[in-house]
């Protein structure tokens, strides 16, 4: 457990040994002398009278987290200065916009990129997934959220209705940004203004492969459609964040603005569709709405000016 801090395996037991068994011999102890003389170089052992003790943890191993957290700073430094070079250095064949990743290092590629995300990412989520998607793959996304990295996602319809909203509830409580859209034009990722990803072809999964476009004509004309599609999507609902209740209608609006059809809607409250149906209706009547899409489409742009819904009901009655 300790090797990253230079303290092998051996040393580690016989630390926690002693450490254990205060105020014994060398004799007493399943060490040599000359392990137990090393243990006190490394002042993790005092010796006093030929008896030995364990530095208490805390004082014992701080200088080991100081020394390794200054390597690691002196390394990062070191990988700042390189980067620097690397940009500041011509290199025809590194000028190349676009990039062909294989499905098989995929996942791993993408992995690196969101470590390393400072600023922003931008993104079109919308199936085929080419896996089931579980709320622990929103792990790196809340945890790039908790760095202070803003995230702007664009929803299509069948996005939200494949990931499920208790997807959805691990990043929109802690700052995601959400929009949605019937439809987005392809799954893209972009990722501080400098690296865009997307399959490789339209309509299919990221495990087939997927395309990297860096710094060109390419990259701006992407953040220019996000950005265009950004502004004409509707805000999803903030009601999404909580915790749903089936019998309050404002749950059915959330949904409704979503975008969800009423199999969704009926899977995610886990009541009939002929339930979905009827308050559905009632709803559209109290939102003078002729059809659901146009219901959803007034909650979206209300909520879109900062204001309620109109007419917005609160329990079923």
């Amino acid at each position: 457990m300790l090797e990253s801090l230079g303290i092998d395996a051996a040393q580690e037991e016989l630390y926690e040994h002693v450490l254990t068994r205060p105020g014994r011999k060398a004799d007493d102890l399943p060490a040599s002398p000359a392990a137990l003389d090393e243990l006190v170089a490394m002042r993790l052992l005092r010796c006093l009278d030929g008896r030995y003790s364990a530095v208490p943890p805390e004082l014992a191993l701080q200088h080991f987290l100081d020394d390794r957290r200054l390597e690691l700073e002196r390394a990062a430094a070191r990988v700042h200065e390189l980067e620097r070079l690397h940009r500041a250095t011509p290199d025809p064949a590194g000028q190349v916009p676009i990039q062909i990743v294989p499905g098989d290092e995929a996942p791993m590629f993408q992995a690196a990129i969101y470590a390393s995300l400072r600023h922003q990412l931008r993104a079109f989520e919308t199936p085929p997934y080419g896996k089931r998607i579980l709320p622990a793959d929103a792990e790196p996304a809340a945890d790039a959220i908790h760095r202070g990295v803003r995230h702007r996602i664009v929803y299509s319809r069948q996005a939200i209705e494949e990931q499920g909203l208790e997807i959805l509830r691990v990043t929109l409580p802690i700052g995601e940004e959400a929009r949605v859209v019937g439809a987005v034009p392809m799954r893209l990722a972009i990722f501080d203004d400098t690296v865009a990803t997307m399959p490789i072809r339209t309509g299919r999964p990221v495990t087939e492969g997927i395309l990297v476009v860096r710094p060109s004509a390419l990259l701006d004309a992407l953040i220019a459609l996000f950005e265009q599609v950004w502004s004409t999507a509707l805000p999803l609902n903030p009601d999404l964040r909580d915790e749903l209740d089936p019998e309050d209608d404002r749950t059915l609006i959330a949904l409704l603005a979503a975008g969800m059809g009423d199999q969704a809607i009926a899977r995610q409250l886990g009541i009939s569709l002929r339930t979905v149906g009827r308050r559905v209706q009632r709803v559209q009547n109290s939102l003078n709405a002729a059809t659901r899409f146009q219901a959803g489409v007034a909650v979206g742009l209300s909520r879109q000016a900062g204001g309620e819904s109109p007419d917005h009901p609160s329990k079923r009655v």
